[in-house]
């Protein structure tokens, strides 16, 4: 078998690769459009195709184009059965939906950004946030700018000038030495807020879950259609969201 220098399998990672372009996509490829976006020949692509057929990880359509398969479906609901947090979390999703009449969520730092991994629709039914699975910016969203209040500002340059800083709309901060002293600020004050940055219209605000450790782990918060934040709704969302993601830490066996 063919080895990386940092002892990666060759063919396993060309094989990750195209998993990967798969999810980013979301949409089922041909060989040829997998072979231009890994830039593999197709050959390569087809072999790494047939294996993955064959265990399940990819199907191939009637189109003859490739889709995501059954099993990694499987596969997610088993790391899922594994994650206590989300046994532990949904209540205080439910009552924060219900408290604040907008949409709650729960997401966790994955790499260069925020993976959503649960959420609760408002009172009203509207949900607002993206479906789970979604990856969202660090720089423009309050639950990735929480998660990367816990970094030095070292780290955090480091981390965004990888991940980069598009902007989403005027609001959106896209300079790191702009945001480190908004970052400072959510450290003293333990949540942080997003306003109208990623999504025009959009206000939300996120507070931290510690581990067991102490170690912050995920973020926890809701995002609605606020019409201003410094409003008394938004402030009771505020409040809300500060007490269930401190309640749901000492749930996990964070002490204060």
């Amino acid at each position: 078998m063919e080895h990386e220098p940092t002892g990666q399998v060759r063919s396993v990672a060309k094989a990750m690769e195209l998993l990967e372009l798969l999810l980013a996509r979301r949409t089922p490829l041909t060989l040829q459009e997998l072979s231009t976006a890994s830039d593999y020949p197709k050959s390569t692509v087809h072999a790494l195709l047939s294996t993955l057929r064959d265990h399940a990880m990819v199907e191939q359509r009637p189109d003859g184009k490739y889709a995501l398969g059954i099993r990694l479906f499987e596969c997610g609901c088993a790391v899922s059965a594994t994650w206590d947090i989300t046994r532990s979390a949904r209540p205080h999703l439910e009552q924060l939906a219900a408290e604040t009449g907008v949409s709650a969520f729960l997401s966790v730092l994955d790499g260069g950004s925020v993976l959503s991994f649960d959420q609760c629709p408002g009172s009203a039914g509207m949900l607002v946030v993206p479906e789970v699975g979604y990856r969202l910016p660090l720089h423009a969203t309050s639950q990735g700018k929480l998660l990367l209040s816990q970094f030095s500002d070292a780290e955090v340059r480091s981390r965004l000038q990888a991940s980069g800083m598009p902007a989403f709309t005027p609001h959106t901060i896209t300079d790191t030495e702009r945001l480190l002293p908004a970052l400072a600020e959510i450290r003293m004050q333990g949540y942080a807020v997003e306003d109208g940055e990623y999504k025009i219209g959009l206000r939300s605000v996120s507070a931290p879950v510690f581990d067991r450790s102490g170690r912050m782990r995920y973020a926890m918060g809701v995002v609605g259609l606020f019409r201003r934040i410094h409003s008394g709704e938004f402030e009771n969302a505020v409040t809300q969201v500060v007490h269930h993601a401190a309640t749901l830490s000492v749930d996990l066996g964070h002490s204060a």
